[in-house]
């Protein structure tokens, strides 16, 4: 009901503008070991010959926008989905429909905005882009991994002199959508600078700048949880000059037992986890985005085993209807630096389609 007024309060100060996006993979060839029972591994979703729903999306959404009235103030995004999900660890991927984005926002001043419900964590460069502006329509081991995505919880998003943007966010970090079962919080703040451009310009790989955009962040990230205490930093760096775009990101995390009495810890001692990826993009004829990443993950430090992995992207994708129609394809390279070698590589095409 709650949810209903807020809509419709909304809808009086600026319209609500449907969403609609849907991404379809077709495995041409992936190096299968065994035909019904791959290893799993970090990183591949261990898909068949044959199509994929990799996401759905649909909603709607009015951004907060500072006006004269609080009406006018209030967004809302309101967004159902499902995604197929990058690798079966350390949850298999069920497919189920459920929300994506739920959450009620407000905008304090020109530069304050709060946000409330389930809303995305400001960590990560690659986590802060939408879905929509992936260029494999994937992100990086360590950011599927390392921290949730998205979380219930409160944000607040300032955008401070100097081209500064400064979030802070509360939690319940346990991944659930109704209430936070151990009273404790995951804590997050990342803090962006950006030079040339603004932030927007910052977190999307295609298209041409007229002057060149540079993009630093840093965040951190502390999630109190039952029985595993999970603290993690990092930073990220964008260069975009014409067509060309770079990206380069790292993170280092330590995952701490505590309380091990009532809840099975994710880890059974003190562990250090590491991550980093590069990407290099050009933009040919606005339209054309061949694009190169490279990847490292460790789950790890203190083993050597198939946790340990290095993964290689290349890939072109056509851009086409205003942007509204994505088509690509690549082939996707992965190594396991320690451990047991597994035949895992996959070449795939993609599509995507938004409203």
């Amino acid at each position: 009901m709650l949810l209903s007024l807020l809509l419709s309060t909304s809808a009086h100060a600026a319209e609500l503008e449907p969403y609609a996006m849907g991404q379809m993979w077709v495995t041409l060839y992936d190096m299968d070991e065994a035909a019904q029972a791959d290893p799993a591994g970090y990183g591949d979703p261990e898909d068949d010959p044959g199509f994929k729903l990799r996401r759905a999306r649909l909603g709607m959404v009015r951004p907060a926008e500072f006006g004269a009235t609080p009406a006018e103030r209030l967004g809302v995004s309101m967004i159902l989905g499902m995604s197929a999900g990058s690798d079966p660890i350390p949850f298999a991927a069920t497919g189920q429909l459920g929300l994506i984005d739920a959450n009620i926002s407000y905008a304090a001043n020109e530069n304050l905005t709060v946000y409330g419900g389930l809303v995305k964590v400001p960590w990560g460069r690659e986590n802060q882009f939408s879905s929509l502006q992936l260029p494999f329509q994937d992100r990086t081991v360590q950011s599927n991994h390392m921290v949730s995505l998205r979380e219930v919880g409160a944000l607040a998003v300032w955008n401070a002199p100097a081209n500064l943007r400064v979030q802070g966010g509360v939690y319940n970090g346990n991944g659930s959508l109704l209430g936070d079962e151990d009273n404790l919080f995951l804590f997050a703040g990342r803090v962006d600078w950006t030079l040339g451009g603004d932030h927007s310009q910052a977190y999307r790989s295609f298209g041409v700048v007229d002057a060149p955009v540079i993009g630093v962040g840093a965040d951190v990230v502390y999630n109190d949880e039952a029985a595993v205490d999970e603290l993690v930093v990092g930073g990220d760096l964008i260069f975009r000059m014409k067509g060309l775009t770079v990206i380069g990101e790292g993170h280092w995390a330590r995952l701490t037992p505590t309380d091990t009495t009532v809840v099975d810890p994710a880890v059974l001692a003190q562990t250090t986890r590491i991550g980093a990826y590069a990407q290099v993009g050009y933009t040919v004829a606005d339209r054309w985005e061949p694009v190169v990443r490279w990847e490292t993950f460790d789950e790890d430090t203190a083993l050597s085993d198939n946790g340990d992995l290095m993964h290689t992207y290349a890939g072109v994708t056509g851009h086409f209807l205003e942007d509204k129609l994505r088509v690509g394809g690549g082939y996707v390279l992965r190594m396991e630096t320690g451990g047991a070698n597994i035949s895992n590589d996959t070449a795939r095409l993609w599509i995507q389609g938004t409203y």
